[in-house]
């Protein structure tokens, strides 16, 4: 059976959608690790603007988001160009944490969007997204996915979140180059 998922996770490892690239792990506890990264030809103040402001989301994300950015504050976001913040299917992001230019460690609080099997589990799913200044303009940027179980169908859900955030990330590149 651990033959079978590491041949899954071998397979997720070289999915990639695009100029971001993503790569799985297990970590030493067994659960689980996303790590996609993308190299952002722009300031690593022009990145992090575009990450942590209402104005950057807006530019490559959705139209509809509420950004409080502050250690316990919260990034509230919703895909349907029509809907207000606090509608059904608003995605609440919590910054738990930062260090400007560097750092921030989030946390999803799930809604009823998300499978019924990760209701609960949010506890122990966090996003740490680090900036790396390469050179004057040019940036690194890695998002780690942390808490996954490794069970098939948190696997299934990798292959989403690994599409769709390597969506993102190029986006934010087209957006910043």
């Amino acid at each position: 059976m651990k033959f079978f998922f590491t041949l899954i996770i071998v397979l997720l490892s070289n999915l990639t959608f695009g100029q971001a690239t993503s790569e799985t792990d297990t970590l030493p506890s067994g659960e689980l690790m996303l790590k996609q990264e993308i190299l952002i030809n722009a300031s690593i103040e022009k990145v992090w603007n575009a990450y942590t402001t209402t104005e950057g989301w807006k530019a490559w994300v959705t139209p509809i988001v509420e950004i409080d950015f502050k250690i316990n504050g919260t990034i509230k976001s919703h895909y349907d160009s029509t809907a207000t913040i606090g509608d059904k299917g608003t995605i609440v992001n919590h910054v738990l944490n930062y260090i400007p230019y560097k750092l921030i460690t989030m946390q999803a609080e799930l809604n009823e969007n998300f499978p019924e099997f990760m209701i609960g589990e949010e506890k122990n799913l966090y996003s740490i997204v680090e900036f790396e200044k390469l050179g004057e303009n040019q940036t690194k940027l890695t998002i780690y996915g942390i808490g996954y179980k490794n069970e098939q169908q948190w696997i299934d859900l990798l292959k989403f979140f690994i599409q769709g955030n390597e969506m993102s990330l190029n986006k934010l590149k087209n957006y910043l180059e």
